[in-house]
């Protein structure tokens, strides 16, 4: 394995910020056209960023010295499903069907996965750097 195999995680992060400031944009629209008549917001498909990851490298499995030590593995995804009706809010009279409310926590929701991102991306520099320079 070449060293630019091992930094593909950094390519996959930075394809997830890419997404995540493309979907604030459209987030953002939709709020500047809460107003417009017959809008219809906006929303980018999620790009499954956790299948990325698995793309970029092997996944390693957990070990246990017991067969209750864990109960819950984060690496076979979650199992519940979301049962938010899509068709929860009502259009208004004018056509628009721009909920300010959802819009702000989908924005709220974008921010903090950024942040997560630039974390994540900040922690793996770190790491290449004490490795550069040694002990």
């Amino acid at each position: 394995m070449v060293l630019s195999d091992k930094l593909q995680i950094t390519d996959v992060i930075a394809r997830k910020m890419e997404w995540l400031t493309r979907r604030q944009e459209v987030l953002s629209k939709n709020i500047a056209n809460a107003d417009t008549l017959k809008y219809v917001p906006h929303d980018l498909k999620d790009n499954h960023f956790k299948d990325l990851v698995n793309r970029a490298g092997p996944v390693m499995s957990q070990q246990t010295s017991h067969k209750g030590h864990i109960s819950h593995n984060p690496l076979q995804g979650d199992t519940a499903k979301s049962t938010k009706s899509k068709g929860l809010y009502e259009t208004a009279p004018s056509g628009n069907s721009v909920v300010l409310e959802e819009q702000m926590i989908k924005m709220s929701q974008t921010q903090l996965d950024y942040q997560g991102m630039v974390r994540l991306y900040k922690k793996h520099h770190d790491m290449y750097k004490m490795v550069l320079r040694g002990p």
